[in-house]
């Protein structure tokens, strides 16, 4: 069994008789379960916001490297810049937003970039022209969580505005569900569809559709049609289900024990 094993060091610098491990096979068995349940045609991007869920971000992120991971998603620019400094070089989604001039950080280290609106889009488009670069994005549309991205109602202008980008790598378009790990899936359907129907814009124009993904642990687990051309297991990955109620049509045991 492989284990992140990391005591405490108290105040005196002695080391205090309580620790985490974090059991890598056990954390590749439930990668490896995952991707089994999606397919093999599937990419799989693990969610490693808020360290990793207390997991340690930059240990698992080099693990998640070892099992031939697709990409990896983060919520925020420091957490991407971190694992770039940890030599980690596989493709870092950063789900959260763009604050005032961060662009040129995300470009500078390689990040892909979120973007959810037409002037975010423009914004990434001038600092990496300005830079001599081409940035990659993933469009982010809402489709009812009401966090991030445009409305899936007015989403068209962003696709058309994607289009026209001459320093930008349109690779991914994607949503997020608010509930797909609830017992009645009625409302995450509907988000789906919506998502779905943003989705046809592609197919009318004829052209090649981004990379789409929705299914978070939730959607992975009772939403097989959301799978689409890339899942995002957050929480599910460590061996915790996300809620009480959802199907547990994967079986993953939690890799994190604390012992005294």
């Amino acid at each position: 069994m492989s284990t992140i094993n990391e005591e405490t060091i108290a105040s005196d610098h002695s080391l205090r008789p309580t620790h985490t491990e974090i059991d890598l096979g056990r954390l590749s068995q439930n990668y490896a379960a995952i991707r089994r349940h999606v397919g093999a045609g599937v990419r799989l991007m693990p969610i490693l916001k808020a360290n990793a869920y207390g997991h340690g971000l930059v240990a698992i992120a080099r693990h998640m490297v070892t099992l031939g991971v697709d990409y990896l998603g983060v919520a925020v620019l420091e957490e991407g810049i971190l694992l770039r400094q940890a030599g980690i070089s596989v493709p870092i989604l950063v789900l959260g937003g763009i604050l005032g001039n961060q662009v040129p950080q995300f470009i500078a280290h390689d990040l892909t970039l979120t973007a959810s609106s037409v002037e975010k889009l423009q914004q990434i488009d001038a600092a990496a022209a300005a830079m001599g670069r081409r940035a990659i994005v993933h469009l982010k549309i809402d489709t009812g969580m009401e966090r991030i991205g445009v409305h899936y109602y007015s989403a068209e202008p962003l696709l058309e505005a994607a289009l026209d980008c001459q320093h930008c790598l349109v690779e991914g378009i994607y949503s997020h569900f608010a509930n797909s790990d609830a017992a009645d899936l009625a409302s995450a359907r509907i988000q789906l569809g919506r998502f779905m129907d943003v989705l046809r814009f592609y197919e009318r124009r004829g052209l090649p559709r981004p990379w789409a993904h929705v299914a978070n642990s939730g959607g992975i687990l009772q939403l097989p049609e959301s799978h689409l051309d890339m899942v995002r297991p957050g929480i599910l990955l460590f061996g915790v289900y996300p809620s009480a109620e959802v199907a547990r049509t994967v079986l993953v045991r939690p890799v994190l024990s604390w012992k005294s």
